[in-house]
């Protein structure tokens, strides 16, 4: 008997195929987006939360180490607000704050001249609780979590600006 997720591939896949449908870490002209992402040198960014940011980065573009001879430099700007209150108990006191970041870059070629600017941002929030370092644990994952995330939307920027600036495969 056939299943319907075997009916359903090949129903899916016939139409993105004769559409131009390519998959954005696809292998062109012998060379993978993923060669191309891992030859790119990422810049210190200043505080902890750069480190932490930097280092997700790293993990997603770069995972065997910085290249020896970069194609392109990567530098980024974080842009970190104090948390906001987003609730308040009935006593005045807050209960829950809103953690937001931006991190704005800028991916140089080999000659220094900027090839693509753009931003990310998350937002997450944490609670307030009676214990002083289950707050300060909220506060640290919800800013590890923004700051991961910002990592992924970075990358995937820069796949799609590798991939819209490759010719199209023959």
């Amino acid at each position: 008997m056939i299943s319907r997720r075997s009916l359903l591939v090949p129903a899916v896949a016939g139409p993105l195929a004769a559409c131009g449908f390519e998959p954005l870490y696809g292998r062109f002209d012998n060379r993978s987006l993923t060669d191309e992402l891992a030859r790119i040198k990422i810049d210190m960014i200043p505080n902890r939360s750069g480190q932490l940011l930097r280092n997700f980065l790293l993990d997603g573009l770069s995972p065997r180490g910085q290249p020896d001879r970069p194609a392109h430099v990567l530098t980024v700007e974080l842009i970190e607000p104090r948390p906001q209150d987003l609730g308040v108990a009935r006593d005045d006191s807050i209960v829950r704050y809103g953690y937001a970041t931006t991190a704005v870059f800028k991916l140089a070629d080999s000659s220094g001249r900027v090839v693509l600017q753009g931003q990310a941002s998350s937002v997450s929030s944490y609670e307030v609780t009676n214990s002083e370092f289950a707050t300060v644990a909220g506060r640290n994952n919800a800013r590890d979590r923004v700051l991961e995330e910002i990592a992924h939307d970075v990358k995937a920027q820069l796949a799609a600006h590798f991939r819209t600036r490759r010719p199209p495969p023959r």
